[in-house]
C-alpha cells in the first residue's frame, strides 16, 4: 500500500482536491528520508565481511605468516574491540540500556566473532585443548552468553546459544556430530530435548523475574526450534517412540500457538504451524500410506488450508 495508490483512492471518492493532492505529493517527495537501518545493515555488513576477510587472509597465508604474529595480532583486535565494547557500555540494568553510542555493540561483535577465529585458530595450530573438542564450543557459549546480559547485546547472545546447541552435539557424539549427523543418536536427541527444555524454563524464569525481557523471545525461539526439530527427528528416526513423541509435539505446538497470541508473535504461531504440520504430515504417511491420488489430494488441500490458517491467525497475532 503505497501513499500513491492511498491519494489515487482519496481523489477517486472526491475526498482529495487535485490541488490538494499535488500538496501532499510534495510534503512527501520533501520529508526527511532516515538511513539509520541502512546504516546499522552496511556496519554489520562491514564486520561480516571484515571476519570473512580476516579468516581467508589466515587461510592463504598459513606459511607465510608466522603462527604467533597472527595470534598476537589476533588477539590485539580482540583486546581492542572489548576494550573499546567496555568503556561504551552502559552500568547494568535488568531493563534494555543498550550502549552509549552505535558503535559498541558493533565493537563487541566484532570482538566475539574474532574471538572464535582466534580459538579456532590457537586450536588448530596448537591444539590447546587437545581432543576435548566440547571446550571449543563450550568456551564462547558461556562467555557470549554472560557478554550478552553484560552489554545488553541480542546479537552475541544468539551466537552465544548457537554455540551451547553445538556443545551438547559435540560433547556426546563428536564424531557423529560431524560426519553423521547428530540427531540421529537417541542419547543426542534426548539432550538436544533437556536442553531445549532448561533454556525454555530460564527464559521464562527470567522474564517473570523481569530481568532482560527482551531477550525472552531470542531465547524462546533458539530453544523452540531446537525443541521441535529434535521431536521431528524423533518422528522419522525412532517409530518406537512416535506415541510419546506425538503427544509432546502436540503438547509444544499448542503451548507456542498460545504463546504467539499472548505475545503477538507471527514467529512462534509460524514455528507451531510448520513443525505441526510437518509431524502430522509424517504420520499420516507412515500409518495410512495413501495412494498417489488420495497423496496430491491431500498436498493440495492441506496446503490451502495451511496458508488460510496462517493468513487468517496473522490478522489475531497483529491485533
Amino acid at each position: 500500500m503505497s501513499p500513491e495508490w492511498i491519494l489515487d483512492i482519496l481523489e477517486k471518492d472526491q475526498i482529495l482536491t487535485r490541488q490538494h493532492r499535488i500538496t501532499l505529493e510534495r510534503a512527501e517527495a520533501d520529508r526527511p528520508f532516515s538511513v539509520h537501518w541502512e546504516l546499522r545493515v552496511m556496519l554489520y555488513l562491514g564486520i561480516l565481511l571484515f571476519t570473512t576477510g580476516a579468516g581467508l587472509l589466515i587461510y592463504e597465508n598459513l606459511d607465510r605468516i608466522g603462527h604467533n604474529a597472527l595470534l598476537s595480532v589476533l588477539t590485539l583486535l580482540c583486546a581492542a574491540c572489548f576494550a573499546f565494547a567496555f568503556r561504551d557500555k552502559k552500568p547494568y540494568m535488568p531493563v534494555q540500556t543498550g550502549t552509549k553510542t552505535p558503535f559498541g555493540e558493533y565493537a563487541l561483535l566484532l570482538g566475539c566473532l574474532l574471538f572464535l577465529t582466534l580459538e579456532g585458530y590457537a586450536q588448530y595450530t596448537y591444539t590447546i585443548f587437545g581432543t576435548r573438542y566440547g571446550l571449543v564450543t563450550a568456551i564462547p557459549a558461556v562467555l557470549f552468553i554472560a557478554l550478552a546480559y553484560a552489554f545488553d547485546h541480542r546479537g552475541v547472545l544468539s551466537l552465544g546459544l548457537t554455540a551451547l546447541i553445538s556443545w551438547v552435539g559435540v560433547t556426546i557424539r563428536p564424531l557423529e556430530f560431524y560426519f553423521k549427523g547428530n540427531l540421529r543418536d537417541l542419547s543426542v536427541l534426548v539432550s538436544a530435548l533437556l536442553l531445549a527444555v532448561l533454556l525454555i524454563a530460564g527464559a521464562l524464569y527470567l522474564d517473570h523475574r523481569r530481568i532482560k525481557r527482551h531477550f525472552t523471545n531470542t531465547t524462546l525461539a533458539f530453544a523452540g526450534n531446537l525443541m521441535l526439530v529434535a521431536l521431528i527427528a524423533g518422528l522419522f528416526n525412532f517409530p518406537e517412540y512416535h506415541l510419546i513423541l506425538t503427544a509432546v509435539l502436540a503438547v509444544v505446538c499448542y503451548g507456542f500457538a498460545v504463546y504467539a497470541r499472548k505475545e503477538q508473535s507471527f514467529l512462534f504461531l509460524l514455528m507451531s504451524t510448520i513443525y505441526g504440520y510437518i509431524g502430522l504430515t509424517y504420520l499420516i504417511f507412515h500409518y495410512l500410506k495413501p495412494g498417489t491420488t488420495t497423496a496430491y489430494l491431500y498436498w493440495i488441500v492441506t496446503g490451502i488450508g495451511l496458508i488460510v490458517y496462517l493468513l487468517s491467525y496473522k490478522k489475531v497475532v497483529s491485533k
